[in-house]
């Protein structure tokens, strides 16, 4: 099962955006969790 580089880095976004802001406490400079919570795209999205 091989992989593309473009499937590999999707994967890789989704788990950081899935996981990244997963408990209620994390904080970022940006607001990025902020963000995610309220239901606005992942910024990692963009990779995609």
């Amino acid at each position: 099962m091989d992989k593309t580089v473009i499937q590999l880095l999707q994967e890789v976004a989704e788990d950081i955006c899935d996981n990244y802001c997963k408990y209620q406490d994390t904080t970022d400079d940006e607001g990025v969790c902020d963000c995610i919570r309220s239901g606005k795209k992942c910024p990692l999205d963009i990779i995609n």
